[in-house]
C-alpha cells in the first residue's frame, strides 16, 4: 500500500505537521537540522515499532508534550481498499497510565503485526558505510528486513534478547561467585533453541539477497563495474560444532533445518563454557554473526574501491526492497534521507529510476541540485522552523 497522508503530533520538532505524498516520487527540502528526517523517522517508527535514532521512545516526543502521534493513511493502487495505522508514544510528562500504543484501523495491534498492512525501507547516509562498518551494523540489516518479512522472527529477534540478557546476567553472578553453573543448562537450550532459529531464518535471507544482487548491482553500477561477481555468505561462529556446514558455493548444498543448528549450537556452547565463564558473557549466538560480502572472490571491506561498495550497498538495498514486497506483500515505501548527496550522477539517477519502477519513494534533500537530473515534475515539501509547506512542483 501507499501513503496518501502523513500527520504529526508532537512529534520530535513538530508541533503538528502534515505530508501528503505523490504515488511516486516526493522529495522534501529543507537545511540540515529543519527537521527533514523526523518525518521519515515518523513513518518508519510508525511501521516498524522502532526508531533509528532513538536511544528511549520519550525522545521521539516533543519537549513538553505528554505524548505524540503519528497516523498514517494509506490506500493501495486502484484506491479501493485503504487502512490507517496510528501510533501513540508517551512522553516523560505524561500520565502513567499512558502507555504505547498501536493501531491498525481502529483495533490494537503489535508493531510486528504493522508489517501485514504496511512496510518501509530506511536508507540513510550512514549506510554507505554498512561494508566497512562494524559486523552489528550488518546484523541489524539483516535482522530489520526478516522483523518485517517474517513474523515467526521477529518474535524470535526479540526473544534472543531477553534470553541473552538473562544468561549474561547469570554468567556474571558466576564469575562474581555470587551464583552456581547450576541454572546454566536451562539458558544453553533457550539460546540454543531460539539461536538456531534466528540462524535458520538469517541463512534462508542471505541466500535469497545472494540470488538477487547479481542482476541488482549492474543495474546500478557504470558500465565498468558490471559483470563482476558479488557473493554475499553468512559468517557464523559455532566452527567444527556445525561439520554439516554447507558449501555457499555449491548450489546443490540445501539450508540447514533449525534442529540441525540447535544440535551444533549445543556442542558448541559446551565447547566455550570455561571461556563463557571466565568472561561472564555469551561467546556463541547470532549476536556474533556476520554477513561477509565478497566482490569477485576478495573481501569487499579491503579490496573494494569506495564506488564498488556503494554500488554493492545500493544493489542490497534494492534487494531488501524486492524482498519486503515479495509473495504477495504490500511494496515497502522506500524512504531515502539525504542519500544522494552521497552518490555521483550515475549512480543516482540509476538507482532512483530502479526505485521508483518499484513504487513509491520519499527523499529528504537538503539542496535540490544533488538530485539526479531529468526528473519529471514531481511534488516537493520545505521544512524550516518546525513548519512543512508544500512547494511548486520542481523539473
Amino acid at each position: 500500500m501507499r501513503l496518501t497522508r502523513l500527520l504529526l503530533e508532537d512529534f520530535r520538532s513538530y508541533p503538528s505537521a502534515e505530508l501528503r505524498p505523490d504515488p511516486g516520487l516526493t522529495i522534501v527540502a529543507g537545511p540540515n537540522g529543519s527537521g527533514k528526517t523526523n518525518l521519515l523517522e515518523a513513518i518508519f517508527v510508525a511501521v516498524t515499532g522502532r526508531s533509528h535514532r532513538a536511544a528511549t521512545e520519550s525522545e521521539l516526543v516533543r519537549h513538553g508534550a505528554a505524548f505524540a502521534r503519528v497516523r498514517l493513511d494509506l490506500t493501495n493502487s486502484d484506491g479501493a481498499d485503504t487502512a490507517r495505522v496510528e501510533l501513540i508514544l508517551p512522553g516523560p510528562l505524561g500520565s502513567a497510565e499512558l502507555r504505547k500504543r498501536v493501531t491498525v484501523n481502529g483495533l490494537a495491534r503489535r508493531p510486528a503485526a504493522v508489517s501485514e498492512t504496511v512496510r518501509a525501507v530506511l536508507f540513510r547516509p550512514e549506510e554507505m558505510l554498512l561494508l566497512v562498518g562494524a559486523p552489528g551494523d550488518r546484523r541489524r540489516f539483516m535482522d530489520a528486513i526478516l522483523a518485517q518479512a517474517n513474523r515467526r522472527a521477529a518474535h524470535d529477534l526479540a526473544e534472543l534478547v531477553r534470553v541473552l540478557a538473562q544468561r549474561n546476567a547469570l554468567l556474571r553472578a558466576i564469575r562474581r561467585e555470587e551464583a552456581g553453573s547450576d541454572g546454566l543448562a536451562f539458558w544453553d537450550e533457550q539460546l540454543a533453541e531460539v539461536g538456531s532459529r534466528v540462524m535458520a531464518a538469517r541463512l534462508t535471507l542471505v541466500a535469497q539477497l545472494d540470488a538477487r544482487i547479481p542482476a541488482l548491482h549492474d543495474a546500478v553500477a557504470p558500465p565498468e563495474e558490471q559483470g563482476e561477481r558479488v557473493r554475499l555468505t553468512y559468517a557464523d561462529t559455532l566452527k567444527d560444532a556445525w561439520p554439516e556446514r554447507p558449501n555457499p558455493r555449491d548450489p546443490a548444498d540445501t539450508l540447514p533445518d533449525a534442529e540441525q543448528l540447535a544440535a551444533a549450537f549445543r556442542r558448541r556452547i559446551l565447547a566455550v563454557r570455561q571461556k563463557e565463564l571466565w568472561n561472564g558473557v555469551s561467546l556463541v549466538g547470532p549476536q556474533r554473526d556476520d554477513l561477509r560480502v565478497e566482490l569477485a572472490g576478495r573481501e569487499v571491506a579491503s579490496h573494494a574501491s569506495r564506488g564498488q561498495q556503494r554500488t554493492i550497498i545500493l544493489a542490497m538495498k534494492l534487494a531488501e526492497t524486492d524482498l519486503l514486497g515479495a509473495g504477495g506483500a504490500p511494496m515497502p515505501i522506500v524512504l531515502l534521507d539525504d542519500v544522494f548527496s552521497e552518490l555521483d550522477a550515475e549512480r543516482s539517477e540509476r538507482t532512483l529510476a530502479l526505485l521508483l519502477q518499484r513504487g513509491q519513494v520519499l527523499v529528504t534533500v537538503a539542496d535540490l541540485a544533488a538530485l539526479p537530473i531529468g526528473r519529471p515534475a514531481v511534488s516537493t515539501w520545505q521544512v524550516g522552523e518546525g513548519r512543512l509547506v508544500q512547494a511548486p512542483r520542481v523539473a
